[in-house]
């Protein structure tokens, strides 16, 4: 069944875009910014995985190293910022709740109310979604940074270790 529009809905529909003027504006917007939260959120879980892959790495080259170049300390304390980088990554690659709509208590809270009440009402919940959001990215964030810090001075260190007991020497 298709329904048409009356000219008293459509003033009605127009006397509440005048009061609200900039509500599809904001709502738009807010929109934009959780699918922003959502990509950002999704590109810190590839860059922890990444940095997760080389302590891996990093782990098992000390692992299999050669007595003479695991028995040394700056080569045992890259490979123990390394572990340090890996669970920081995991801890930022584990899947946290982000915020969502929770429709079923939408639906129940506002099926009756009019579409001039439930507008505002949409945008504050999304705002405090995006808000929500916004700390959970900003912690995976911090921690992801934390985690490419110390994978770069764990491989620093494992580099030092080696060159330290091969003498300096790339070859032999």
């Amino acid at each position: 069944m298709r329904l048409i529009d009356t000219a008293a809905s459509y003033s009605h529909r127009v006397d509440q875009d005048q009061q609200l003027p900039s509500l599809a504006i904001l709502l738009a917007q807010v929109a934009s910014e959780r699918e922003t939260m959502n990509a950002h959120a999704e590109s810190l879980d590839g860059k922890a995985g990444v940095v997760l892959g080389f302590a891996g790495v990093l782990v098992g080259l000390g692992a299999t190293a050669q007595v003479v170049v695991s028995g040394r300390v700056v080569f045992q304390v890259g490979l123990a910022v390394a572990v340090v980088a890996a669970v920081l990554a995991a801890w930022a690659f584990l899947p946290r709740l982000y915020p969502v709509l929770e429709v079923e208590r939408l639906r129940q809270s506002n099926l009756t109310a009019s579409e001039a009440d439930t507008r505002p009402e949409l945008l504050d919940t999304q705002i405090e979604m995006v808000k929500e959001a916004a700390t959970l990215v900003r912690q995976k964030g911090w921690r992801v940074r934390a985690a490419v810090g110390c994978l770069a001075i764990a491989a620093a260190l494992v580099v030092a270790g080696i060159l330290t007991a091969v003498g300096g020497r790339l070859h032999a």
